[in-house]
Parts: C-alpha cells; structure tokens; sequence
C-alpha cells in the first residue's frame, strides 16, 4: 500500500529542487524595466569626424541624411550584406558630390537640390545578389526621397571605370527622382515598345542595342530606358553614346534580312535623345549639352569625373 505521507514528502522535496533551479537560471538575467537594447529605438552615439563632414556637406546645405552605420531596417532584410568601410565614406561622398550635386547645381541652382534631391543617401559595401535572376543590384531608389547605393567597398579613385559605374548608379536613381516628380513625356513610351521584358538580364548588350536600347537594363521597362539614357551619357560621355548610335546603325545596314530589323535602331535612340534633351530643358531649365557658349550636363560631368580620376584631385 502506498503511504500517503510518503508522497507528499517526496513531491514537496521535487518541487523545492524545481524552485530551486529555476531561482539558480533566473537570477543572471534579471529584468530591469528601462534597461537600454542595442538597435530598438534609436542608437546613440557620438559625432565623429565623418558625421560632421556629412553634417557640413550634405545635411545643412541641402537637408540631406547620409547613413553609413549598420541599419538593416533600412535594408531588404532577405538580402546578406555588409556595412560601408568608414575610412571610404567621406571619398565616396565627395566623389557624389563633385560628379553628381556640383554638375547640377550650377546649372539649376542650390534651390533645386533642396528640392528635389533625395533626403536620404544610404551606403552599403557589398552588392546586393539577386539569386532568383542571377544579377546584382547596384543601386536602388525609393520614391524619389531615399537612394541605396552598394557595392561601395571596392571603391577605388584610380578606377575609373568604377567610378563610372558608382556615378552612373547616382546619375540613374536621380533620373527616377526626376520623372517620378514630373513624368516625362508619353511618345517615349512608344518609341521601341516591343522591346521591353522582364528578362532583360537574359540580353546581351548587342542585343539590346539592335533593339534601339543604350544598355540591357534599359530594356527592363519605360522608365529604366529613360534615366538609363540620362545616365549613361552623362557619366559614359558623349562619344561612347556616339559609338554606340554608329554601331547600331551598323548592325542595320549590314542586316543579312529586311526581317531582322522592325525599324533602325540608330534612329530609335535618336528619338530617345531629343525627349531626354527636350525634359530636360522644358521642365527643369536644364541643358543636357553645350548651348549658346555653356556647357551642358554632359560636359561638367565629364569635366568632374576627369578631374576626381587625375593626379591633382585632393581627397
């Protein structure tokens, strides 16, 4: 028979070495109520001299945020990435700034940057791998109002085709600021509609350009075309652009079947170039070229990324 007592006295000593353990696992992690955590709701920190040179550049002359801390709020949080290498972000910075604001100021003025220019650049190391189409993202732009740019580790001034890349990549989501702002014109559209597809990655650059493209990418939509035009004369410069028009009336004439060309693509960018210029000067009082004895974008930007690239640019 069981005794009663018996039981009780074995449950009450089990029940003491369980209030036990729990008192010995608990007691290292008290709660405390107001107890600081790391990442919830505003990180404090101290200015240093990064933050002010981002202050006195960027933030009091145009309202402009500049984050280089690790923020994945800030981050598509299904993507692996790394922050900025601080020692790279005042020359990365100048580098925007010589090469993307100063062109764009002197021809619109220092209101139009307040304006119009994104509040918020945020600068990322790596690239952003996109596995479900094989690509990488080198930039990307939010409503016009916050910028993304990655791949910033391997930034290097002696490069000059990274350069142009990174610049191109500012040049491009800017252009998204712009016609997001005010929509460029319709008939843009309608030049080479039949070219654009979600698998643009899949299209070389040729291929692209027998389409009347000025890149792959720009074949991925309407509004990609149009900042790509932008963007890539600005930063490749005009006779790249020109090398480009040549070739693809090339691939035209020296088409082996009438079929193999729907239209010149040569002429299809040409349309292309005159809308650009057109907005340009008609909406934002901006000259894409020279005019009249003045240098246009185009030049000042080539000009800019002549000088950042040379021997005598102090950084």
């Amino acid at each position: 028979m069981v005794n009663e007592k018996d039981v009780m006295r074995k449950l009450k000593y089990f029940a003491g070495i369980a209030a036990a353990l729990m008192l010995w696992g608990c007691s290292e992690d008290k709660f405390v109520p107001d107890q600081y955590l790391n990442g919830l709701g505003g990180d404090e920190y101290v200015l240093n001299e990064i933050d002010e040179w981002i202050i006195d550049n960027y933030t009091r002359p145009y309202n402009m945020e500049v984050k280089y801390r690790w923020d994945q709020s800030e981050l598509d949080l299904n993507r692996t990435l790394v922050p900025i290498k601080e020692e790279l972000v005042v020359s990365v910075m100048k580098v925007v700034q010589e090469i993307w604001i100063k062109p764009y100021e002197q021809l619109a003025g220092a209101n139009f940057i307040r304006s119009y220019s994104p509040k918020k650049y945020v600068l990322v190391g790596s690239p952003k791998y996109n596995p479900n189409t094989g690509t990488i993202t080198l930039g990307e732009a939010e409503g016009g109002r916050k910028i993304v740019l990655y791949r910033l580790n391997w930034f290097d001034l002696k490069d000059r085709d990274l350069i142009q890349q990174i610049m191109k990549t500012v040049h491009h989501e800017f252009g998204h600021t712009l016609h997001q702002t005010i929509l460029y014109p319709e008939e843009f559209k309608n030049i080479t509609p039949g070219g654009y597809t979600t698998s643009w990655n899949n299209m070389s650059e040729e291929e692209a350009l027998k389409l009347g493209y000025v890149s792959s990418y720009a074949c991925a939509g309407p509004d990609e075309d149009f900042v790509e035009m932008i963007a890539r004369i600005a930063v490749f410069g005009p006779e790249w652009y020109e090398k480009k028009v040549a070739r693809a009336k090339e691939l035209y004439l020296n088409a082996t079947s009438a079929l193999d060309f729907a239209y010149d693509p040569s002429e299809a960018l040409r349309q292309k170039e005159t809308i650009v210029v057109s907005y340009l000067k008609d909406i934002w009082g901006i000259n894409f070229y020279d005019q009249d004895g003045e240098k246009g974008l185009v030049t000042l930007v080539q000009e800019a990324i002549d000088y950042v690239t040379s021997d005598d640019y102090k950084q």
